[in-house]
């Protein structure tokens, strides 16, 4: 996209990160000059993607400074009751009556016909391993439900299911929307982030699903988490992988950059160092399922917004190379475990 199509941030709005956000080192290699916001109307840019040579995490600089970010989420996804119009309606339909079914199974409290779906559902890894997920692997700590945190709750999805099988449960989340539209089904959900839940109230359960790319001082957001938590319990974790193949495949259309708002990208190694550094012990990386599926499938779509497509001969091409990548990238995902779409951990302090 020309640079001209191109709205600007404000230059005095701007901050340029000098060091590693994560390491602290000044070497670096410039991996994206020209990236655009492709899910933002007016489409805003250039951002540049800068990978740490010291560590290998990837950051935004020069990135939108914290008194401005907030513009680069009026109309953020997670914060409304909207669904992703990936998913057609029937499809999100049937996910989730199975859904309601395999976490009644795993929740202990399912009948004949729960448990025979449920079972069924066991057969196909990628789809168990997809609904573990999205559970946050609530179903497989041990001592039942207790108290959860979930930073960046967004519109408190995670939180009404977590609610339904007796977790006793507070959300934190910035936008205002998705805190007023959490608070409509009756949940404990605060304006703010972690630093808005005293240190003296702990949990057994914190969730960070997908926020930690989002945070200025990731270090200081994990430290704050451990402090938060009872002994012997869990944080859970995901994020986006930047050693995934899906970024050799898109590039600049991988959805896992999503400049502005994702500020940095970790690979496993560091995420995994920070995690230990702040006290956590046992630290565990499980799979997402599907998740390469659903990634290259957003990811194709924001490489049909900047270069569309414009005969029918390449058209159809270009679905078959999609199907190719994508087939591609849930093979490598089954395969390697360094190069999962999604960094999913659960720590255990």
């Amino acid at each position: 996209m020309s640079d001209e199509a191109l709205q600007h941030w404000p230059g005095n709005q701007l901050e340029e990160v000098d060091l590693c956000p994560v390491c602290g080192c000044p070497k670096y290699q410039v991996l994206e000059s020209g990236l655009a916001d492709l899910m933002s109307n007016p489409v805003t840019g250039p951002w540049a993607l800068k990978s740490c040579v010291e560590c290998g995490v990837a950051y935004l600089s020069p990135r939108p400074d914290c008194d401005s970010i907030g513009d680069a989420y009026r109309h953020y996804y997670t914060h409304s009751s909207d669904k992703d119009d990936l998913v057609p309606e029937r499809v999100r339909t049937l996910k989730d009556y199975i859904s309601g079914k395999y976490y009644k199974v795993a929740s202990r409290s399912g009948d004949f016909f729960d448990y025979l779906g449920y079972f069924m559902v066991r057969l196909l890894p990628p789809v168990s391993s997809y609904l573990d997920a999205k559970s946050r692997h609530i179903f497989e700590l041990q001592g039942g439900a207790g108290r959860l945190l979930d930073i960046g709750c967004g519109n408190g999805e995670f939180l009404r299911l977590a609610s339904r099988f007796g977790w006793r449960t507070v959300g934190v989340d910035f936008d205002e929307h998705a805190v007023s539209e959490s608070r409509t089904y009756g949940l404990d959900v605060r304006l703010g982030g972690v630093g808005v839940i005293d240190s003296n109230e702990k949990f057994d359960f914190i969730t960070l699903s997908h926020v930690i790319e989002h945070v200025y001082d990731p270090t200081e957001l994990i430290r704050s988490c451990y402090e938060r938590l009872n002994d012997g319990c869990v944080l859970w974790l995901e994020t986006p992988n930047v050693e995934i193949a899906g970024y050799a495949f898109f590039k600049s259309c991988w959805r896992g950059l999503e400049p502005p708002r994702h500020i940095i990208l970790f690979n496993r190694a560091v995420l995994k160092q920070m995690l230990l550094k702040s006290g956590f012990t046992s630290i565990v990386q499980k799979q997402h399922g599907l998740s390469g599926i659903y990634m290259g499938l957003a990811s194709e779509k924001l490489l049909n917004i900047l270069n569309p497509c414009n005969t029918r001969v390449n058209c159809v091409a270009r679905k078959m190379v999609m199907l190719l990548r994508i087939v591609s990238l849930v093979l490598i995902q089954m395969l390697y475990r360094k190069r999962r779409e999604y960094l999913t951990l659960v720590a255990i302090r």
